[in-house]
């Protein structure tokens, strides 16, 4: 559907061109949902943008289409017909050029200044596909490398010389190439990337930049050097991190250094037979059949308290003597409950030979049986195999292993306020006593600068 409309030059101009005062408006079209407006120069010449003579000669007209901002949730296209005039100047090398339109959009772009400007701000906040999605919700739809190659073009923010600096090395990938990267503490910025982590480009860097008034770097030897060359009336701190960094790596040598004392502080192993009689349980039974028997205990024993003997109580019930007699002569309700015990079996007398051969370690149903045959025993292949499979499923699992020295590390320089996992209460103690553990609770109160 192709609907046109009158051009309002007053209207479109305070529209679309606020501002923008070389345009006028020639027509507008609206065509599936996209509104185009067809503007022109309203100039009658333009200077040379290499020599500056100015020219009205026009050499020929075409057709720029310039993707705008959308206008009332549809998508806006301007089409400029834009001319080209010819340099009345013989010296100059240009012999065309194309009439500017610099306050609407930029050469060889198609998209206006405003549109650029969305762009940018939508590709800083979500980079490529992110907000490429976004730019198609809000109706001016641009691709992922778009979003990109905005971001890339913007220059780089210019900071001054920070007043304090942070001075640290890095990696693309741990172990290749490391670099030096200076960073403005109090603004948070990276400030510039140096090539190497020796002493000479920081002291370089550090003479081109004159006014940092503190250092704050790691314990290495070229940074140090690199600071004394470069500002030596600059102090040298080292940061939370740095000091937390060393306080692990220090403890860390300590640790491995008594390896051993980790190893002896196993507990004691548990008696390899397991318990195979589980707690009783002493909770009152719950279920219908719970309230069966409730219900059946309470009737007998209101029919005997009525003077009925208990095989009276049996025929007008129509139940068996036995089970009346059970009721009758329990005195809860609860008791009438049988317990599950298991059954005499002939197993019963090689159940501990099992249970030891187990521990030791045989554990192949076919060798056990094969041996208690040997024995004349009376037992069956699937007895021997029920009985080992309970063994298996309640046997005792393998002593924890020693904490390795990155743990017990991490215990002792972790926050003042973590808990100690696997640790007993003597070990934690002690471990709460440990004296890095106070320059930690500094460090986790208050930011704190150490001279080095």
């Amino acid at each position: 559907m192709v609907l046109v409309m009158q051009a309002d030059a007053s209207f479109w101009d305070s529209l679309v061109f606020d501002g923008i005062d070389d345009v006028d408006v020639e027509g507008v079209t609206a065509v599936f949902g996209t509104v185009e407006v067809v503007a022109r120069g309203r100039m009658t010449g333009a200077g040379c943008p290499d020599c500056g003579n100015f020219s009205d000669r026009v050499h020929d007209r075409y057709q720029l289409r310039v993707k705008d901002l959308p206008l009332g949730g549809q998508s806006f296209v301007i089409r400029l017909v834009v001319r080209r005039f010819i340099c009345v100047s013989a010296d100059c090398r240009r012999r065309t050029f194309a009439e500017p339109f610099s306050r609407l959009t930029t050469p060889y772009a198609r998209f206006t200044t405003r549109l650029n400007h969305a762009l940018e701000k939508v590709g800083l906040a979500l980079a490529g596909r992110a907000g490429a999605r976004l730019t198609a919700q809000l109706g001016f739809g641009a691709g992922r490398m778009t979003l990109l190659r905005r971001v890339m073009l913007l220059p780089d923010p210019q900071l001054g010389t920070p007043r304090v600096l942070r001075v640290d090395d890095f990696a693309i990938r741990r172990g290749q190439t490391y670099y030096t990267v200076l960073t403005c503490v109090e603004a948070h910025r990276v400030v510039d990337v140096l090539p190497t982590r020796e002493a000479g480009p920081l002291s370089e860097w550090l003479v081109r930049h004159p006014g940092v008034e503190v250092i704050c770097r790691d314990r290495a030897g070229a940074y140090a050097e690199g600071a004394r060359r470069g500002a030596p009336t600059a102090l040298q701190v080292a940061d939370r991190f740095h000091l937390r960094q060393g306080l692990g790596r220090a403890v860390e040598t300590c640790v491995a250094a008594h390896r051993d004392c980790l190893r002896g502080s196993l507990p004691s192993l548990r008696s390899t037979r397991p318990n195979l009689e589980g707690p009783r349980d002493t909770s009152d039974p719950v279920g219908r059949r719970a309230d069966r028997k409730k219900a059946a205990h309470a009737l007998v024993h209101e029919l005997l308290a009525q003077g009925r003997s208990r095989r009276a109580i049996a025929r007008h019930l129509g139940w068996g003597l036995n089970t009346v007699l059970r009721y009758a002569n329990a005195a809860h309700w609860q008791d009438t409950f049988r317990e599950n015990r298991p059954r005499p079996s002939r197993l019963d007398p090689y159940k501990p030979y099992l249970e030891s051969r187990f521990a030791a370690g045989c554990t192949s149903v076919t060798r056990l049986h094969r041996e208690l045959l040997a024995e004349n025993a009376p037992v069956t292949y699937q007895m021997v195999r029920a009985h080992i499979a309970t063994l298996r499923s309640v046997a005792p699992e393998a002593p924890p292993p020693p904490p390795t020295v990155r743990q017990v590390t991490g215990w002792l320089t972790r926050h003042p306020t973590s808990s100690f996992g696997g640790v007993d209460s003597g070990g934690a103690g002690h471990m709460r006593r440990f004296r890095g553990r106070r320059l930690c609770r500094i460090l986790a109160r208050r930011r704190v600068a150490v001279d080095v």
